[in-house]
């Protein structure tokens, strides 16, 4: 076969035909500069009826000029637009690479039915990032231009060879949307199933949104290989409205809840609902990708695409290699729990089964945000695009050339189909040169049935798909009006007025009909009130609802010590009364040789029963029972286990016995004792004070409270930053502090606390020199615990804080001279005298604590710092215990623990810590401690 032949066009050469659409064909070319030097590119002619129209060349030029500014990596540049002989060109980097929709047909054809998760957040997030800078994008005189594209879709979205993903066609569905929507009113063109639901009742004022709604129809496409909305255009543009397709896990039961949730709020059908903005549709996305697969890196998508295209690769005579690693890889994206698709994934079934027309799959109910499918929209792959016109005359296709008539100043113009030049006013404008076409490697031909073929490139795909009209022309006198065009898109606007019209009617009917249900309601409630008065005056129902319980309490065995809300009332059996039915009362039952019995609890009946099952403690703590009771001094308690079990109390319920003005803590005599040397470190605490905040092992259960043992960081000098709620930042450290004298004791590890309206949980952690996130805070504070004052503290740590790629990173700095708090002896908990020798377990029980109100108010960590026999052995970084999970501590003399907040005055509840010596005990031994904990290993 012959070389062909070039077309000189200007200062290219034309090479080969990639693309034709309805607005423009695109051509493989050349250009050749200074020296013989050449390089390739891609040239998209307009089309002839196009330039024709005034409108639509000046807002290509003002489009072309505008994307001719964007210099983005996932953005393919535009480096030249103009005319040559009266055709507008535009001349474009040429991407060595495929258009995600054959990457997608061709993983399908390898059997690889739903492109891997990794992958998939891959690539999207890079089309999120190209788009996201596009939307930013600022003119000349620094104002945003409200850049859209309109017309994202797996044919715009390239991907090289390389590994690269690059966005095509920015600002060129604009231009063509003007003309079409002067010429062709009521028409709809472009790739309406990936149509926003603003775009599909045809809503002017799109903005980025619409691109992220598309982005998300993308994703969906690359986790299910298959669009959300598939079928005619009548049945797919209803759905599209109402959001009405299946959820991602439907279709692909490897897609997680989590990704399902990122997906449904891309593509929500309220679009202040949706991300607003690509960069935080990328930011979850890459968040995801690098939590689930920290390994990723984006040579994977290089190795796939040379697996799928490598037969391209060989014709071009490049090199075919990929590591042994990539086929276990590809092995695991083929089995058995992602079954491959033919073409397009299909549903499965209740039984494990893929669907079929004759077997419909039963799926799961769809997550919130995607709506399940009504049965019109349910359709199978081989329907085709368009339906047949409803009086039987068959409706032109995308591809049919029509016959259009349009009016101008003087000049009557007819395009008929198959026609090779157009006769305007002006004179004969030529069209698009005739090339042979690229080789199609996809359609199961051999490339090496071309020889010498060009090399295969992925170029811009104009492949918008336009939706028939049905013309109903009237005729008339030559200075009437236009025909007026009726589409299939009035039928359907008229049908869901109809629609809306019913639903009004309905909803007026149901809302009077439930008026007079409330106004009836009103006036039974109302002769019911009146009729309570008479029977029960004001003064009788007041004292009814101040009763207090009767609390009847008892335990096996009997003769424990009873403490109600840090109270004593006596040992078991007994009867307590006066408890408030509206508040919840903590209790705690104890005997010496026995494990504390702790319920907390709100009593609904005049009369409530407590009966207490006490486990026996092991050796190891029923000596410490002894150690303690021989430590305290006799304050008249005929049980000492009692004096013990107090500290568990849960203090913030103190006033619900009836007495608000108590104060919640034991007796001052049940105070432990404090080992000697170490009464520098609470000698600014009273007998009661220190019971709450300083605690002397052997003991076995500690409790924190947030009321007594809170950090209040405004009282202390912490490094803070103002950042914005609405935003999330990257936060990473860079340098290392000191707070001991010695070698290896720096750390670049800080904790962190977030103001704003975050659950309690989430407001403290760490932030090391690994980058992590944080959202929703309005000032950070950054600090350190520290207990040996700041005489021998060193270096600095700055605190760097990224928001966009785009934006300047801020910082803060901490020093540790400056920064370091020193926590005042009521702001914490301190546990002594623990054997540096012995191996502990810290179970961290699931009780009730709260750091503020409200249902984000409740805390389940707690920050505490170890302290070593020696200045070397302080651990570098502090810890945070977590209720439910058991921790292993060791080589530890003294405990510190504080709960970060701002204000205590709202504190309430507490979190127990069990500890057991497990030294020299055997795994069964150690099991038989802790039993009966509902707790899991760390």
């Amino acid at each position: 076969m012959a070389e062909p032949s070039l077309q000189q066009f200007g200062k290219y050469v034309l090479v080969s035909k990639i693309a034709a659409g309805g607005m423009a064909v695109t051509y493989r070319a050349r250009l050749t500069g200074a020296a013989g030097v050449t390089k390739p590119c891609v040239i998209k002619q307009i089309l002839p009826h196009f330039v024709d129209d005034h409108d639509f060349v000046e807002m290509f030029i003002s489009e072309a000029r505008v994307a001719a500014g964007l210099t983005h990596g996932n953005i393919a540049q535009i480096f030249d637009f103009g005319e040559v002989d009266g055709q507008y060109f535009i001349a474009m980097e040429l991407v060595h690479g495929q258009p995600l929709s054959k990457v997608l047909r061709r993983a399908s054809r390898a059997g690889v039915g739903f492109l891997p998760q990794p992958l998939a957040l891959h690539i999207a997030s890079k089309l999120c990032e190209g788009l996201d800078y596009a939307h930013r994008h600022v003119g000349e005189d620094g104002q945003t231009l409200g850049l859209v594209h309109r017309d994202v879709s797996p044919d715009n979205v390239l991907i090289s060879y390389e590994g690269e993903v690059k966005v095509i066609d920015f600002g060129i569905a604009k231009a063509t949307s003007a003309v079409e929507a002067k010429t062709s009113p009521g028409t709809l063109k472009g790739k309406y199933p990936y149509f926003s639901p603003e775009q599909a009742r045809g809503q002017q004022d799109l903005d980025a949104r619409t691109d992220v709604y598309a982005a998300g129809i993308v994703l969906y496409e690359m986790l299910c290989g298959r669009r959300p909305f598939e079928g005619e255009f009548v049945t797919v543009l209803p759905r599209i409205i109402d959001g009405d397709c299946l959820p991602p896990s439907a279709v692909n039961p490897g897609v997680g809840e989590e990704l399902e949730q990122i997906v449904a709020h891309a593509m929500a059908v309220d679009r202040d609902a949706r991300y607003q903005t690509a960069k935080d549709l990328s930011e979850s996305l890459v968040e995801m990708l690098y939590r689930d697969t920290p390994r990723f890196t984006p040579t994977m998508l290089s190795q796939l695409m040379t697996y799928l295209f490598a037969e391209e690769l060989a014709a071009e005579g490049r090199k075919v290699e990929l590591p042994p690693s990539f086929k276990d890889q590809l092995a695991a994206w083929q089995s058995p729990s992602s079954e491959p698709s033919q073409g397009r994934a299909r549903l499965p079934s209740s039984n494990g089964r893929s669907s079929s027309p004759g077997n419909p799959a039963v799926v799961r109910p769809s997550s919130p945000g995607v709506a399940r499918p009504s049965s019109p929209g349910v359709r199978s792959p081989g329907t085709p695009a368009l339906r047949p016109a409803s009086d039987g005359a068959a409706r032109r296709n995308s591809t049919t050339q029509a016959t259009a008539v349009r009016r101008t100043t003087g000049t009557r113009r007819v395009t008929t189909p198959g026609s090779t030049r157009e006769a305007t006013g002006v004179g004969r404008r030529p069209l698009p040169p005739e090339l042979p076409p690229e080789p199609d490697t996809d359609s199961g031909m051999e490339p090496t049935a071309m020889p010498r073929s060009p090399a295969t490139f992925a170029a811009p795909r104009d492949t918008p798909v336009e939706t028939a009209a049905a013309l109903q022309t009237e005729t008339g006198p030559e200075d009437q009006a236009a025909p007026r065009v009726r589409t299939s898109v009035d039928d359907v606007r008229e049908k869901l007025a109809a629609e809306a019209a019913e639903r009004e009617r309905k909803r007026v009917k149901q809302v009077r009909s439930l008026s007079m249900g409330v106004f009836a309601a009103a006036l039974a409630l109302i002769f019911i009130g009146v009729a309570l008065r008479f029977i029960f005056p004001p003064e009788t129902v007041d004292e009814l609802a101040g009763d207090a319980a009767i609390l009847w309490i008892t335990s096996k065995p009997e003769g424990a010590a009873i403490v109600v809300n840090g109270r004593p009332a006596g040992k078991t059996p007994n009867r307590v009364v006066g408890a408030d039915v509206r508040t919840p009362h903590t209790i705690v039952i104890t005997k010496p040789g026995y494990r504390a019995w702790t319920r907390r609890f709100s009593p609904n009946q005049a009369e409530y029963h407590l009966k207490a099952e006490l486990e026996l403690a092991p050796a190891s703590a029923q000596a410490a029972s002894v150690i303690t009771t021989a430590l305290l001094p006799d304050a008249g308690e005929p049980d000492a286990g009692s004096t013990v079990a107090a500290a568990a109390l849960d203090a913030g319920a103190a006033g619900d016995a009836g007495d608000a003005g108590a104060d919640p803590t034991t007796d001052a005599g049940t105070a432990v004792a404090a080992a000697p040397g170490d009464a520098g470190d609470d000698s600014e605490l009273t007998g009661k004070d220190r019971e709450m905040r300083v605690v002397d092992y052997p003991t076995r259960l500690l409790v924190l409270r947030p009321m007594y043992n809170a950090l209040p960081l405004p009282e202390y000098p912490t490094a803070t930053i103002d950042v914005s709620p609405g935003a999330a930042y990257s936060v990473w450290t860079e340098g290392s502090a000191a707070f001991a004298e010695g070698d290896g004791v720096a750390s670049g590890t800080l904790v962190y606390f977030a103001e704003g309206d975050l659950p309690a949980d989430s407001a403290v952690g760490f932030v090391s020199a690994a980058p992590r996130t944080l959202k929703g805070a309005k000032k950070l504070h950054f600090f350190a615990l520290d207990d040996t004052g700041p005489e021998d503290n060193r270096g600095s740590i700055r605190v760097h804080l990224r928001q966009s790629a785009y934006i300047p990173p801020r910082s803060v700095l901490f020093e540790p001279q400056k920064n370091a708090v020193q926590v005042k002896p009521q702001h914490q908990m301190l546990l002594r005298g623990l054997n540096p020798r012995s191996t502990y377990l810290f179970t961290v029980r699931d009780d009730f604590a709260e750091v503020k109100g409200g249902t984000q108010g409740r805390i389940r960590t707690v920050l505490c710092v170890e302290k070593g026999p020696s200045q070397e052995a302080v651990r570098r970084t502090h810890r945070l215990f977590e209720a439910g999970k058991r921790y292993q501590v060791s080589g530890v003399k003294d405990l510190r623990c504080v709960f970060p907040d701002l204000s205590l005055g709202d504190n309430q509840g507490a979190i127990d810590f069990d500890i057991v010596d497990v030294t020299n005990m055997s795994r069964k031994e150690r099991a038989e401690a802790l039993r009966g904990a509902n707790r899991s290993e760390r």
